[in-house]
């Protein structure tokens, strides 16, 4: 029995390492130390966040940046809309698709200067500064105003008004493609002590929610897992070419 026992333990060990992956995606600078989700930001056990791997609490999951460069090496994206920079990883597996595909840009809105000029630093550091446009402005107030058109969107600024920065780049007719709202986790603030508080974090859901049933969707996507992640799936034909979800 005690046997048994032992086998057991080893058994359930092996696991354990198994989850501790050593896997990095190409595109990820050298310098970016991994460790796994659980282990920088809380989460509840059905989110399952130790099979995922982070930078720190502040950045995206490894998984949703790798998933967002593969589409954007899928589906060519000519111009790529990111709103909020974070550390830059997510502007950097953006950029290194473009470069990967031999064109496109990455236009990256973010209202906090010192965030534009690390940025930009760190682009040059990685030589994909040709790739991105790094837009120190309210990204509202950039959407209301660009002549650019969009193939592709992530939306990852402060979770109250990405709803509406999706909605102007609708009005206006700018999005086609695909739009990715990040942090969609519907257990999300049952492990967050103060940021965002739930009744703001259910009415981010609310919307985002809503607006998959508006007309011109053809589809959309929802990961539960970690953070979360919503895709939405636009009709039309975008620069990088036709792109259809299934409802």
């Amino acid at each position: 029995m005690n046997f048994i026992k032992y086998l057991l333990r080893k058994s359930a060990g092996r696991a354990k390492c198994l989850r501790a992956r050593s896997w990095r995606p190409q595109w990820l600078p050298p310098w970016v130390v991994l460790q796994t989700e659980n282990s920088v930001h809380p989460h509840m056990p059905e989110e399952h966040a130790d099979l995922f791997l982070a930078y720190n609490a502040s950045s995206t999951e490894i998984e949703t940046l790798h998933w967002l460069h593969a589409t954007s090496c899928l589906i060519k994206p000519k111009c790529i809309l990111e709103t909020g920079v974070a550390e830059g990883l997510g502007t950097i597996a953006l950029a290194a698709a473009c470069k990967a595909n031999g064109f496109g840009k990455v236009h990256s809105i973010e209202i906090d200067s010192q965030r534009c000029i690390t940025l930009n630093k760190l682009l040059d550091k990685e030589k994909l500064s040709e790739f991105v446009v790094v837009h120190r402005d309210d990204s509202r107030d950039f959407l209301r105003t660009t002549n650019l058109n969009f193939d592709l969107a992530y939306f990852d600024s402060l979770c109250e008004i990405r709803a509406e920065e999706y909605t102007i780049c609708r009005q206006r007719d700018i999005l086609k493609g695909i739009a990715v709202f990040h942090d969609t986790a519907p257990l999300r603030t049952q492990t967050l002590a103060s940021y965002p508080p739930e009744p703001l974090h259910s009415e981010y859901r609310r919307q985002i929610h809503e607006l998959v049933k508006q007309p011109g969707v053809t589809g959309y996507f929802e990961s539960t897992l970690s953070r979360g992640l919503v895709a939405i799936f636009l009709e039309g034909k975008s620069e990088g070419g036709s792109i259809r979800g299934i409802k």
